[in-house]
């Protein structure tokens, strides 16, 4: 038998070792048989002098380079950690690194390059700092897929810790114990699991939230837990973040509500409080680096990863058997008691799905970890975790593509069933690294809210459901198009949608029941609809989905527009006549319609170049003047190292002298490798997909469009396919029209979104009194009243007097209305 080393395209190539029976690999170019495996690990064992890492080291920010699989395994087997920071496919890994480390790195003959020196004096140094950035806010503001984030309030009883920012051990407790003294009834006072204890005799504790918190009720399990590794406190700070949202909303926020009526919620907040007190003690302003629990290990070696310590595959893969590194996975699977604890716990309880938090590097890690082996239920984990992470923009993965990882705490909760029921356990690497600065701390915490959520739903009977129509409508009635996925783990999987109209649009039978459905399964469906009488090109469609599933109404506002729509530009991707570029091209080997797409690297076989910024410009332009309603519609698929190169579409309103970027229904948000906190392309999407955009920012203007490849210098992809690019737009119109029996016509406001000014197109009949524009927020409430004269056409609006947001407004008199339109003013 061969080793295996297996290979997946951007991301990390991580390999593992489940069976050393099992050879298959050319290592150096020299196939292995199995009696000259033992032999080769040996041989390449590091020999370096260095200090206990139970005594302070100097750690920095380093990038180890690597060209070959083969030199992650013998980093990992050298007790050289893997599992934490960016990671980039045969290129480099980056992480924080004792010298121990990066000393056994060098003795293997890898280059090594340091990013900061000292990276604890940097952790403390970047709380004193005069501006103190905080991290940028992920996807708000884009639409479809790739945006729309919920804004969380912070908890008033949440707040920083003293420790750089993070808690000590003795703030955690007092959280704990707050929680427990003004929400008796939600929450369980802190107890020990079991009779277990720490080496130094410290207890873990553990918490119950739900409606009757002190009764156990059959309802669905949810585990939550922090801290396997003492180093990494912000995935401690988000959780008590979180559960003082639950507390302090439950009773007034219908969505908290339902999740702990109908849900048991437990917390282990410290599993390794042993190792969290080392740091405190030791680096009381925070940028401890010490990772392990605090076992004696004998000859000056302290401590055990508790994430390497749980029973499956245990000992076999990204991990030490050297006491004195940062993996030592112990003497035996179960050995140290926080390992322990957490076993008992779950073989105590009924756990449906636990989310082990740890940080860094905004992924959600599922099994398997020891091995890149899919389990059963992988298209679950895919899905649930994509629904997850769809608001914070996380990388949702395999654990093992990451690093490999044998007894963790994730493998063994799924996998071993014998003493439990299986757990869909899942490992969120939340914020950028290890001690992010204090200004940080907030939003990372806010950045989880909605993953831990959706968690908490998805383990009761949840579907998630989209609106499958296009942004115009050109049709008075019709039928709208919705899908419906199972997402939830509990039976029976029962849901009813209801259909509620808001402006412009009613909906004869409104309801639509699904019954039944299996874990996965996907129903699409549609509903009959009929448009106001009276509607005109511009005006706004706006409706409510409301999905029950007997224990919450999750509700979603659509909003669509009226008109008919114009295609004013098209192009079918069969040549370049309408483009410009020096790469890009057609190719008849991809397409969406026959015969052809363009691409930026065309050519059998071709990648994209490295270290290049590959730009397409579209020679016509495109002019919105007078413009109501515009979209840009395209079908794409790509194929791009995720993390580092990326693609965008983007818009110039000045003649091509600056351009922006533009959000889609597809798109993800950039980056500190990328343009950060911009949308772009990244990844891999196989199949074809129709992006839409919404060119409302740029009403009134003549713009231009680009797209733009960008890669770095190394690893390279198949790039960006993009066909049947279309703009389609509806234009203002206040012709009166005589079958109309609304006497009132109303313009979009251009532009829209406005500052500082805004024009509003309007046409009253001459005999009209007291006519007047009324604009009112968001709820309804009117805001202004403007005296129109019947006589003029147009009214010039000065936004100065509004604050930022969204209005409506329409033409009010003699108890008669015109339909409203809505405006963004951003001052």
């Amino acid at each position: 038998m061969k080793l295996i080393f297996t290979a997946f395209f951007l991301t990390s190539y991580f390999f593992t070792f489940a069976q050393l029976s099992e050879i298959n690999t050319g290592l150096n170019g020299i196939e292995l048989a199995e009696e000259d495996y033992e032999l080769y690990i040996e041989k390449h064992k590091i020999n370096v002098t260095t200090t206990s890492l139970s005594e302070k080291q100097k750690y920095s920010r380093a990038r180890i380079f690597y060209t070959q699989p083969k030199d992650l395994f013998l980093l990992a087997k050298n007790g050289v950690v893997i599992d934490h920071g960016k990671h980039k496919q045969n290129v480099f890994i980056e992480s924080d690194y004792s010298e121990n480390e990066l000393a056994v790195a060098r003795g293997l003959g890898l280059k090594v390059q340091i990013i900061i020196d000292d990276v604890k004096a940097h952790y403390v140094a970047q709380n004193n700092e005069q501006e103190l950035k905080s991290l940028e806010a992920k996807n708000l503001g884009c639409t479809g897929s790739s945006g729309g984030a919920t804004e969380y309030n912070t908890p008033s009883n949440w707040s920083l810790g003293s420790m750089g920012g993070y808690f000590t051990y003795a703030e955690v407790m007092a959280h704990l114990d707050n929680m427990a003294a003004l929400y008796p009834s939600l929450i369980t006072t802190k107890a020990p699991i079991g009779s277990f204890q720490t080496y130094e005799s410290r207890p873990i504790y553990w918490l119950r939230m739900s409606d009757n918190a002190s009764t156990d009720e059959a309802e669905p399990e949810m585990l939550y837990s922090a801290i396997h590794h003492a180093r990494e406190p912000a995935c401690l700070s988000q959780l008590i973040f979180y559960m003082w949202y639950l507390l302090e909303n439950y009773g007034s926020n219908s969505e908290v509500t339902a999740i702990l009526d109908n849900t048991e919620l437990y917390f282990v907040p410290l599993v390794n409080p042993d190792g969290y007190v080392y740091n405190e003690v030791n680096d009381p302003s925070g940028g401890g680096m010490w990772r392990k629990n605090r076992r004696n290990n004998g000859g000056g070696d302290y401590g055990v990863d508790n994430n390497r310590n749980y029973s499956y595959e245990w000992g076999t893969t990204g991990i030490s058997t050297n006491p004195g590194n940062d993996t030592y996975c112990g003497t035996a699977p179960f050995s140290e008691s926080e390992n322990q604890a957490m076993k008992w716990l779950c073989e105590q309880r009924n756990f449906v799905m636990a989310l082990n938090s740890h940080t860094s590097g905004d992924l959600l890690l599922y099994p398997h970890g020891y091995n890149p082996v899919l389990t059963p239920d992988n298209a679950t984990f895919e899905a649930i975790s994509a629904m997850m992470v769809e608001q914070n923009g996380f990388n949702n993965i395999l654990s093992a593509d990451l690093y490999p990882a044998s007894g963790d705490s994730d493998d063994w909760m799924y996998t071993e069933t014998s003493t439990h029921n299986k757990i869909y356990a899942m490992t969120p690497e939340i914020g950028p690294s290890f001690w992010p600065a204090a200004s940080q701390i907030e939003d990372i915490c806010k950045s989880t809210v909605y993953m831990n959520l959706t968690a908490a739903h998805l383990i009761t009977n949840y579907a998630n459901v989209v609106d499958l129509n296009p942004a115009l409508w050109n049709t008075t009635s019709g039928f709208l198009n919705y899908q419906i996925q199972r997402l939830g783990l509990q039976d029976p999987a029962n849901f009813t949608i209801t259909f509620t109209g808001l402006t412009n649009i009613s909906f004869p039978s409104p309801i639509k029941t699904h019954n039944g459905m299996a874990l996965l399964q996907t129903d699409v469906d549609s509903v009959a609809y009929d448009l106001a009488g009276g509607i005109v090109d511009g005006d706004l469609i706006e409706y409510i989905i409301n999905l029950n599933n007997g224990q919450f109404v999750l509700s979603d506002t659509i909003t669509k527009t009226y008109g008919n729509g114009t295609v004013i530009f098209a192009d079918d991707a069969a040549s370049m006549s309408n483009w410009t570029s020096s790469d890009w091209n057609t190719t008849s080997l991809e397409y969406h319609s026959p015969a052809s797409s363009i691409t930026d690297s065309p050519g059998s076989g071709n990648d994209y170049n490295n270290n290049d910024v590959n730009t397409i410009n579209l020679d016509n332009t495109i002019n919105l003047t007078g413009a109501i309603s515009a979209h840009l519609s395209f079908w794409a698929k790509w194929e791009i190292e995720a993390g580092y190169d990326y693609t965008q579409l983007q818009v110039s309103t000045d003649g091509g002298t600056s351009w922006i970027p533009q959000c889609g229904n597809y798109t993800s948000t950039g980056s500190a490798d990328q343009d950060q906190g911009n949308p772009l392309w990244d990844g891999t999407q196989n199949t074809w997909v129709k992006e839409e955009i919404d060119l409302s920012d740029y009403f009134g203007q003549v713009i231009q469009f680009r797209f733009q490849l960008v890669s770095d210098n190394w690893v390279t992809g198949d790039g960006f396919y993009f066909d049947d690019f279309e703009v389609t737009t509806v234009f203002a119109s206040v012709e009166i029209n005589e079958q109309n029996t609304n006497p009132f016509q109303i313009s979009q406001n251009m532009p829209n979104p406005s500052s500082g000014y805004t024009y509003i197109n309007y046409h009253i009949p001459s005999t009209t009194a007291d006519a007047s524009l009324n604009i009112t927020n968001a709820v309804g409430q009117l805001i202004e009243k403007i005296k129109l004269n019947p006589s003029s056409r147009s009214t010039l609006l000065n936004t100065k007097r509004l604050s930022p947001g969204n209005y409506l407004y329409f033409i009010q008199a003699d108890q008669i209305r015109s339909a409203s339109k809505r405006m963004v003013i951003l001052n």
